[in-house]
């Protein structure tokens, strides 16, 4: 754990990680030159209990170096992260651990993660568990481990690996899990075993702007590693809206050469990836549907009336990946306006014989 001024939340995530259900571990706490009393509190759990180790850098290093500084320290097997807001559910460690223990593929374990405000109330939950086949996937678009504080690594993979880039003052992470994920797999349990806190003094809302600047150059990297030619900055951020969710959360009016650049990029990654690596009939059909699923979901973000044209765009294309599921979508879609219809006309009866019947009473 680096903390740089976390008075506010320290005390509970600290207790979090010491009632672990597994319990065998040192915790090592780094204060990057805090301000406020985070030391005070440090030196307090420090003395109650031992597994607790102590660093104070003499002036603030950042999180990236603050991190290989602590790997460096660190005497054990794996390597577990919480950031100094967040909460760890009582068997994070266990169930965690019991994954890198019985699978030695495995050089990352994740698992969902509930967001909470400043009060710790509930605000949403980030399910990212999937196949381990498919986040390698994902992670060329976007970090779909999807947190940092919730993970836990061997140590050795990092440190072959040269540890976390210090070149990279944020979005660390991300860059970090790509290339873990070339040398194993990556796990996200399905369980939610973590508390991802946001508030207005967190470094993801503070340096928000600089971390989607990063991330994105990221993905501009993996995307061209894989293909072997450049890609634009906008024509990345395309493909992560297509992927994170974005474009049918903001109903996005895309046009048809947008579109058609999108899936033609998208055939593109899809058909290197598969022979990077390696896939096999039944898995390449998968990804294939995966990727159609992408593109209907897309189309189900868009009114059926008012972006009829942009539906129809996205459908012929989509149908190429997932021919199935765009013929069910509009079935679907046809059974809903028909009812719809009905039951409109229905009720402009009901109220026309309504209207004729109160004109006669009268």
């Amino acid at each position: 754990m680096s903390v740089f001024n976390g008075e506010s939340y320290l005390h509970e995530s600290i207790e979090t990680i010491l009632s672990q259900t597994f319990n065998d571990f040192e915790f090592i706490i780094i204060d990057d030159y805090s301000k406020d009393d985070t030391w005070k509190i440090l030196t307090k759990y420090a003395e109650q209990d031992k597994r607790i180790k102590l660093v104070k850098n003499e002036h603030n290093l950042g999180l990236t170096k603050s991190l290989n500084k602590g790997i460096k320290l660190a005497q054990g097997e794996y390597i577990a992260r919480q950031d100094a807001d967040d909460i760890s559910l009582p068997k994070r460690f266990e169930k965690q651990i019991e994954i890198l223990n019985n699978s030695p593929e495995v050089v990352l374990v994740s698992c969902n993660i509930e967001v909470i405000n400043s009060q710790g109330v509930p605000i949403r939950k980030y399910e990212q568990a999937c196949d381990s086949h498919w986040v390698n996937w994902y992670l060329l678009f976007y970090n779909h481990v999807n947190g940092h504080s919730q993970v836990m690594f061997r140590r050795k993979a990092v440190e072959d690996l040269g540890y976390y880039s210090e070149i990279r003052r944020y979005s660390q992470d991300y860059e970090l899990w790509c290339r873990l994920s070339r040398i194993g797999s990556i796990v996200i349990l399905p369980e939610t075993l973590q508390k991802m806190r946001i508030h207005n003094d967190s470094t993801s809302a503070v340096n928000s702007s600089k971390q989607q600047t990063l991330s994105l150059e990221q993905s501009k990297g993996n995307i061209e590693q894989l293909i072997g030619k450049e890609i634009s900055l906008e024509e990345t951020k395309n493909l992560r809206l297509l992927w994170s969710g974005h474009y049918w959360w903001k109903k996005s009016l895309p046009n048809s050469k947008k579109v058609r650049i999108i899936h033609s990029r998208q055939k593109e990654i899809y058909q290197a990836f598969i022979k990077q690596h390696d896939m096999d009939l039944v898995m390449s059909q998968q990804l294939r549907h995966l990727i159609g699923q992408h593109f209907i979901y897309w189309i189900q973000s868009l009114s059926i009336l008012r972006r009829l044209p942009s539906r129809i765009w996205i459908s012929l294309y989509a149908f190429t990946w997932h021919p199935l599921g765009v013929l069910k979508l509009w079935f679907e879609e046809c059974k809903r306006v028909i009812t719809y219809l009905l039951t409109t006309r229905k009720n402009n009866e009901y109220i026309t014989t309504k209207n004729i019947s109160t004109k006669g009473i009268n």
